[in-house]
């Protein structure tokens, strides 16, 4: 069992970065996004969630689950617990690699802290690392706390329950 979504981030980077989605749940969707559990060990999970093109989040939390994320690319805005977002959407440029110049950024929503995000015209992608204190992991689209994104949403959350 991880302590914290820090120390489960620090494991998964440093075991090389372990691609095994599990048999059971590995895949959600919603009307805004896709997420495929990349990881699973103990109560600790990472997905990588692919987002649709100009779509936003209502702000919403997990209970009781940490979340780390990491940009991967494309044209997303992080919310911050405090209402605030990053403002990274215009941060549209090309490092000397080709890479995104936000790649690696990170924002947190810990002990289940309400957050969302928008997502401009390219749509874009990051890795959701959690921590899961109560309950086995499945995924935070279907562990959330507030309004649903769209009606596929909304009947996976049913489902869920």
């Amino acid at each position: 069992m991880f302590n914290s979504v820090h120390e489960f981030v620090d494991f998964w980077i440093k075991s090389g970065r372990p691609i095994s989605p599990p048999f059971e749940n590995p895949v959600f969707t919603t009307d805004i996004a896709y997420s495929l559990v990349l990881f699973r060990k103990d109560n600790c999970q990472v997905e990588l969630y692919t987002c649709k093109p100009n779509t936003q989040a209502p702000w919403h939390g997990h209970p009781n689950v940490d979340s780390f994320f990491i940009y991967l690319g494309g044209n997303i805005d992080f919310g911050q617990p405090d209402g605030t977002f990053a403002q990274t959407a215009h941060l549209q440029q090309a490092r000397e690699d080709g890479s995104h110049i936000l790649l690696g950024q990170t924002a947190e929503a810990l002990d289940g802290a309400r957050h969302t995000l928008k997502v401009g015209p390219e749509g874009g992608a990051f890795l959701s690392f959690e921590k899961w204190n109560e309950k086995i992991p499945t995924s935070v689209t279907i562990n959330w706390e507030g309004d649903p994104v769209g009606e596929e949403h909304k009947s996976a959350l049913s489902s869920a329950a």
